[in-house]
C-alpha cells in the first residue's frame, strides 16, 4: 500500500527537535515587529535574483536533458549488442542522468500559470513531472520478479507497447503503479536487488510461456479390465506447463526503448519552457512590478524549504527511521537513495549560491548570516556524503544511529533558511509546528 505522510503520525521527536532547534522562534515568525525594530536594510534586487534562479533551472534542466539523451544513446547500444559491459554502461548513464534531474526536481513545487493549451492536453508541469519522476513504484507492475515470472507490462501480451497504451497504464489505480519515467527504466536496467542480466535483452520472440501438453488414454486389453466399470477406462489428460526463464525479451526491449525516448521528450519540454529568452515559464518572471517579482521569488524560496521538509524529511528520512522493512525508497533497484538525498540538498545549495543569487543578496543584508547558512550546507553535505551506501539495508536501530545526527543538521539548515527569508523580506509560510 502506498505510504502517505500524516503530521499526526510523523515522529514527534523530529518535530520536537525542530522546535527546540529553533530557539526563540516566537520572535522568528513575528516578522512585522522585527521589521519595525531592524535597522534600514539594503534593497533586495528582485530582478537579479529571479534572473539567477531562471538561469539555474534552465542550465540544470539542460544538463538533465543531456544526461537523458546520453542514456538513450547507451540504451540503443545495449539493445544492439546485449552484454554485461553494455548493461553496466547503461546503468551508470541512468545514475548520471537521474542525479542531474534530482538537482532541479524541486522546481516542480514552484506554482506557475499554465497555458490553457497545456491544461487541455494534460501537459502541465505537474503532469510532466509525474511522467518523469513518480516514486516509489511497484516493480511487479513493470516486469517479472523472482517469484512472479510472468508479471508486469512486459509480460502482458494484451497491452501494446506504444506511447498511448503505456501512458494510459501510468498511475492506473495508484501512483505506485507507474509505467513511465526514470524509475521503470531503473527497474528494467537494474532488476530486483540490482541483479538484472544482460541476457534479458537478447532479441527473442514474445511468448508468455512454453507449454508441453501430454495427453494419453490409458487402456488395458485384459479381459478382466475390459469388463470393469467405465471409470477404469476413462481418458486421463496430463498438461505440464513449463516457464523456462524470463519471457518476452522483445517486449522488454521495446518497452525500455520507449521509456527512454519519453523521458527525453518530457525533459525537452521542460527545458524549452524554462529557456530564458522565449520559454513560457521564464517569461512569467519578467514582470515589471517589484511586488510581482517579490511574489515569484517567495515561491522559489518556498519550494526549496518545502523540498527539504516534505521530500527530504518526510519522504526520505521518515521512511528510513520508521520502516523496519524499507518499502518506499526512491531508487531501491540501483541502491542510490543515499546519493538521491545528497543530490537534492546539493541542488538547493547550488541555486542559493548562484552568482547574484540568494546567498549574495543575503550577504548584502548580513554577512554573518550568509556565512552561517553556507557553513550549515557544507557540514550537512559532508555528513550525507559519509552515510554508507548500504544504509537502506541496515537494521532499523543502526539506520537511526546514522541518520539522526544528519537529521539534526537538516533542522539547523531549516532554521537558517527561515532566518534568511526574514532578512530578504520573503513572506514564506511558517513551519507546521507550534512555537508557544
Amino acid at each position: 500500500m502506498k505510504s502517505k505522510f500524516n503530521l499526526n503520525v510523523f515522529p514527534i521527536a523530529l518535530w520536537l527537535a525542530l522546535v527546540l532547534g529553533l530557539s526563540g522562534c516566537d520572535k522568528l515568525f513575528e516578522q512585522p515587529k522585527q521589521a519595525e525594530q531592524a535597522p534600514e536594510q539594503a534593497q533586495v534586487n528582485t530582478e537579479a535574483l529571479l534572473s539567477a534562479a531562471n538561469l539555474y533551472v534552465y542550465t540544470q534542466m539542460s544538463e538533465a536533458l543531456s544526461g537523458a539523451q546520453e542514456l538513450d544513446s547507451v540504451i540503443t547500444s545495449l539493445l544492439h549488442h546485449p552484454n554485461p559491459g553494455a548493461l553496466e554502461e547503461a546503468q551508470l548513464a541512468w545514475i548520471k542522468a537521474y542525479s542531474a534531474y534530482i538537482k532541479v526536481s524541486f522546481f516542480s513545487r514552484v506554482p506557475r500559470f499554465e497555458k490553457p493549451q497545456f491544461r487541455d492536453q494534460n501537459d502541465t508541469y505537474a503532469r510532466i513531472e509525474e511522467r518523469i519522476d513518480s516514486w516509489p513504484i511497484e516493480p511487479g507492475y513493470i516486469d517479472y520478479l523472482p517469484l512472479y515470472p510472468l508479471s508486469g507490462i512486459v509480460n502482458d501480451l494484451t497491452l501494446k507497447i506504444n506511447e498511448e497504451d503505456v501512458s494510459a497504464q501510468h498511475g492506473f489505480s495508484d501512483m505506485r503503479f507507474a509505467s513511465l519515467g526514470f524509475h521503470p527504466i531503473e527497474f528494467l536496467l537494474f532488476g530486483e536487488n540490482g541483479k538484472r542480466s544482460a541476457k534479458d535483452f537478447i532479441p527473442q520472440e514474445n511468448s508468455i510461456e512454453v507449454v508441453s501438453a501430454d495427453t494419453t488414454i490409458k487402456e488395458d486389453d485384459s479381459d478382466e479390465l475390459s469388463h470393469s466399470d467405465d471409470k477404469n477406462s476413462e481418458t486421463h489428460e496430463h498438461v505440464h506447463v513449463e516457464i523456462d526463464g524470463p519471457q518476452n525479451h522483445n517486449r522488454r526491449r521495446d518497452y525500455l526503448r520507449l521509456l527512454s525516448a519519453l523521458v527525453v521528450k518530457n525533459l525537452q519540454k521542460l527545458t524549452d519552457r524554462w529557456e530564458p529568452a522565449h520559454g513560457y515559464y521564464a517569461k512569467q518572471w519578467r514582470q515589471p512590478q517589484p511586488s510581482q517579482q517579490l511574489a515569484s521569488l517567495t515561491l522559489v524560496y518556498q519550494s526549496m524549504v518545502d523540498s527539504i521538509q516534505k521530500t527530504l524529511l518526510e519522504k526520505h528520512f521518515s521512511v528510513l527511521l520508521n520502516q523496519k522493512q524499507v518499502d518506499d525508497l526512491r531508487s531501491p533497484f540501483s541502491n542510490q537513495d543515499v546519493n538521491n538525498m545528497h543530490d537534492l540538498v546539493m541542488g538547493i545549495e547550488s541555486l542559493l549560491n548562484m552568482e547574484s543569487g540568494f546567498i549574495s543578496a543575503l550577504r548584502d543584508q548580513d554577512a554573518e548570516s550568509a556565512d552561517k547558512m553556507t557553513a550549515v550546507f557544507k557540514r550537512l553535505l559532508r555528513d550525507m556524503k559519509q552515510l554508507p551506501q548500504n544504509l537502506t539495508s541496515l537494521p532499523l536501530d543502526k539506520r537511526k544511529a546514522r541518520i539522526l545526527p544528519v537529521q539534526e543538521k537538516v533542522l539547523q539548515l531549516l532554521e537558517q533558511l527561515y532566518k534568511g527569508a526574514i532578512m530578504l523580506q520573503l513572506p514564506i509560510r511558517a513551519l507546521p509546528v507550534s512555537t508557544s
